[in-house]
Parts: C-alpha cells; structure tokens; sequence
C-alpha cells in the first residue's frame, strides 16, 4: 500500500479508537517515523500481563534517569515466547536490572523493593525469573555474556533465594496492593499498557537514544511517565506507538489525550509522555553520559 493509503489506513483506525478529531488523528498519523512491523503480541494470560506490568513498573522507578546507551529500562529487545516474555538486556545494564526486579526488604526504606514473589533459576547468562502462579520472564544479555546475580546490600535482607510457594508477609501484602491498587481506575488498563511498554523497547528507548538516557518514573500504582527532551516529540512517538497498536482494546473515552506539543497520556494517563520544549543538557551531555556510566561500573 503506498504511504498516502497507510496514513489514511492509521489516521481512520486512530479516530475510531480514541476521542481525537479526524484533523488531529490525520497529523499524528502523518509523524509516524518508525515502520509498523507485525503486531506485537500482548501477553496471552491476563496474570503474565499485571506481572509484566509490574515489572515495568519496578524498572521505571528504579532507573529513572541512569540509563546508559538508550536502554529506557535496560531492555534492547522483547520477544514473546508462549506464556512467557524473553528479554534481551543492554550489557553494561543487566546486572542492575536482575538486582532491581529481585525481592529484597530494606531496613532502611521500611518495605519491600523489587517484584515481591519473584525467584530466579539460571545458568549464569539466561536468568528466569518467575513468580509462582503469576508469569515469568527470562533475561539475557545481548551479546550473551554473564550476569551475575546480586549480593544483598547492608541493610538487605534478600527474599529471592526463598522456595517459590515461601512468600514472606510484606510480600503476600505487597502483591496484593498491586492486583488491587486503590489509586487505580482500571487495573486491567494499567496492566495492558504498561506491559506493552515492556514488550515494545525498540519504541520507548527512541526517548533515551539522542543522550543515551532519559527519565521514566511513577506516582503512584497506576502511572507510568517517561520525560526526555530531544529527538522525537511527543506526538511522533504517540502515532508510533498507536500504529503498533498500542491503545488497542482500551476503553475509547481516555485512550490518548494530546494535552499540549510537549504532553500526552494514554490510558486514562496510565502512561505518561512529556517533552521538554528544548535541549536540558547541551554540550553537558556526554559528560553526564560518562558519570552515569562510571556509576554502574562501581
């Protein structure tokens, strides 16, 4: 089909699923800039969804704005695989990442961090992580070298290393809180989207690519935002992922709202897009680049 009929193809199917005028679904279906491949398909258990979408979640909070090499949340590559998801994690980024989505409680925070109920089994360089009765991702490096699992920081007491069907209190009370977070409208929304955003990196990490990091972080059980300032604006990142089928299946009313050229949220604002009107680190930027990387090699 030529590029006319695929803008009218996206344009028509962005006015049907969302509130936007026909105008607006027109101009953002005319910025889409990365070709829609195959869909990208969702997690088929609606249980592998909300622990995808908490394992995000996790990710998001964790990193905030220390990425390194355009990694958003330290993934390159998501690839679904049954009932599972597998993903293929920036190298220099891996071993944060298995330390941030592992169970630990920390004395000095008072509660659980990580993804409570998550345990690892592996060889060294393929990690599974799974959490009983709930979904399992598997985890490798790109160039398929060793991640090392961590080692319990001083005020940690590390609860992966516990039987599967062994959950801890604040764990069981944590799992909970996620399955039926009270600051959230719609769960089934939340769990949808934000495990889409885990399943589609070669999307999210355009944010973080112009500097090699960017900002992603929550409010709350419910939201996921991501912040960055050069590269692609809001609403070219918008058409890409709606032309992915991004908002696909999500309640009409709120599947995006364009709140200005540096803002957007989908989902009823389950996620979160803004744009800085310009460049925050200038010529600063490769130095910070630099630093972030220095700290994880330490």
């Amino acid at each position: 089909m030529s590029k006319s009929g695929n803008v009218n193809r996206l344009a028509k199917k962005i006015r049907d699923n969302t509130s936007l005028t026909l105008a607006a679904s027109f101009r953002l279906a005319r910025q889409v800039n990365v070709r829609p491949g195959p869909p990208t398909a969702d997690a088929p258990d609606p249980r592998q969804r909300r622990f995808e979408a908490h394992v995000a979640h996790v990710l998001a909070a964790s990193f905030q704005d220390h990425q390194l090499n355009g990694a958003l949340l330290g993934v390159r590559e998501a690839v679904p695989n049954g009932q599972r998801l597998d993903l293929l994690l920036e190298p220099a980024m891996a071993e944060a990442v298995i330390y941030e989505l592992l169970p630990r409680f920390d004395h000095s925070y008072g509660g659980i961090r990580g993804v409570p109920g998550l345990r690892v089994t592996g060889d060294g360089r393929k990690w599974t992580l799974h959490a009983s009765g709930l979904g399992q991702v598997v985890a490798a490096r790109t160039d398929c070298g060793p991640i090392r699992l961590p080692i319990p920081r001083d005020d940690e007491v590390a609860l992966w290393g516990r039987p599967p069907d062994d959950l801890s209190r604040d764990e069981k009370r944590e799992i909970g809180w996620w399955a039926d977070a009270r600051s959230v409208d719609d769960v089934h929304t939340r769990d949808l989207l934000m495990s889409r955003l885990l399943r589609r990196p070669e999307l999210v990490n355009r944010t973080s690519e112009p500097h090699g990091f960017a900002n992603c972080y929550n409010h709350h059980a419910g939201d996921l935002v991501i912040e960055w300032c050069c590269g692609d604006t809001v609403e070219a990142l918008c058409a890409s992922l709606l032309a992915h089928g991004f908002i696909d299946g999500v309640p009409r009313a709120g599947a995006v709202e364009l709140i200005s050229r540096h803002s957007a949220r989908l989902g009823d604002a389950t996620v979160i897009l803004n744009r800085h009107a310009s460049c925050l680190y200038g010529d600063d930027a490769q130095t910070i680049a630099e630093d972030i990387k220095k700290g994880y090699e330490s």
